[in-house]
């Protein structure tokens, strides 16, 4: 997850109200608190002065306590920028404690935004140890000084360390899982990372069964095809590594209908008797058309497709094939002759696809 920069307080021009409100002497409320921000760009906090703040606001005919919630959010800024380094010194918590006073910030409300500041910080810290998906132990022991150096709580600190390590893992099993693969080395990847951070990863019946067949298509992308016992007749030293119910088909060329035209003239002999003379010109309108030629069981094999119909086998060399199109519900074979054959059913068709693939891949 990228982090948004932390900009320094800089001077800004100060809101101004509309020419109506400036005939009434109007000034909007925001302007008090650019003129604030504006004081901690050029002033160290240790050196602002409460009446700064209070005559800010009173322009605006506020008070500190009328405008805690703008005052946190700056004095959280405050802590931001303070802690930059990763850490809160003295010095650097005087002079907060200064800004503190300043805004009239209660005890409570000062922490709340310290808070929320070195939380934050730390958050960060811990995303930039994660972005390459490890976690070893020099990562761990400079985390764990940043959390000492910022003051960090314990109950914090494990609070927002479980937060953002179960986030980065489920990232790196999205990311892993993305393409529908899961190879041994990321497979790896996320136990490691799972191990060093602590984490339990829990996954439910469904989500076991999709890591369960990703782990099966990566290995089958990766040479380990699958054998399976089938009662068709294999050839000597012949393995077959799917078979799924389909149906054939080929596009056919079919004719729709047929129009007439062409230069005619008609002649009356009698009454009721006419004499057409000319020629007349015909046109096929023809269409391509998906047609099922058969129903039975299709295999792939380490040698060759073999289609097992209800009318007739067919079989074809692994090495006359092209090209081929896998859909959700079939797949189309390119062949280097004659017509290409769509086999079409309620198959697992994205497996068949990548026992295809290796299948040929090994011949290469």
């Amino acid at each position: 997850m990228a982090d948004e920069p932390i900009w320094s307080f800089e001077v800004l021009p100060v809101p101004r109200a509309g020419f109506i409100g400036r005939l009434f002497g109007w000034v909007p409320r925001a302007a008090a608190f650019v003129e604030v921000r504006n004081l901690l760009a050029t002033t160290p906090y240790e050196q602002v002065r409460a009446s700064d703040v209070t005559a800010a606001l009173a322009r605006v005919k506020l008070d500190c306590r009328r405008a805690v919630a703008e005052l946190a959010v700056i004095f959280e800024h405050a802590v931001l920028l303070a802690a930059l380094d990763r850490s809160l010194t003295e010095a650097d918590r005087r002079g907060l404690l200064v800004l503190q006073h300043a805004f009239q910030l209660t005890d409570v409300e000062a922490a709340a935004a310290i808070e929320s500041a070195v939380g934050m910080i730390y958050e960060r810290a811990l995303r930039e140890a994660l972005l390459d998906n490890t976690f070893t132990d020099a990562e761990r022991t400079r985390l764990t000084a940043t959390a000492t150096t910022l003051g960090m709580l314990p109950a914090q600190i494990t609070r927002l360390f479980d937060a953002v390590a179960a986030a980065a893992v489920q990232a790196t099993f999205a990311s892993a899982v993305a393409d529908r693969r899961l190879s041994q080395a990321e497979d790896a990847q996320i136990a490691a990372l799972t191990s060093a951070l602590g984490v339990n990863m829990l996954q439910d019946a469904e989500t076991q069964a999709a890591v369960a067949r990703y782990r099966l298509l990566a290995a089958v992308e990766a040479g380990s095809l699958p054998s399976i016992a089938v009662d068709i007749l294999l050839q000597r030293g012949e393995v077959c590594h799917f078979s799924g119910a389909a149906s054939m088909h080929e596009i056919r060329t079919i004719t729709r209908r047929i129009n007439y035209s062409g230069p005619t003239a008609s002649i009356r002999i009698m009454k009721g008797l006419r004499w057409r003379i000319g020629s007349i010109a015909f046109q096929k309108v023809t269409t391509d058309v998906m047609t099922k030629l058969d129903t039975g069981t299709l295999y792939i094999t380490s040698k060759r497709l073999f289609f097992d119909g209800s009318q007739s086998n067919r079989s074809l060399a692994l090495g006359k094939i092209t090209n081929y199109t896998v859909f959700k519900d079939g797949v189309q074979i390119e062949k280097d002759t004659g017509k290409d054959p769509y086999f079409v059913g309620a198959g697992d068709w994205e497996l068949a696809g990548a026992c295809l693939d290796a299948a040929l891949n090994k011949l290469r």
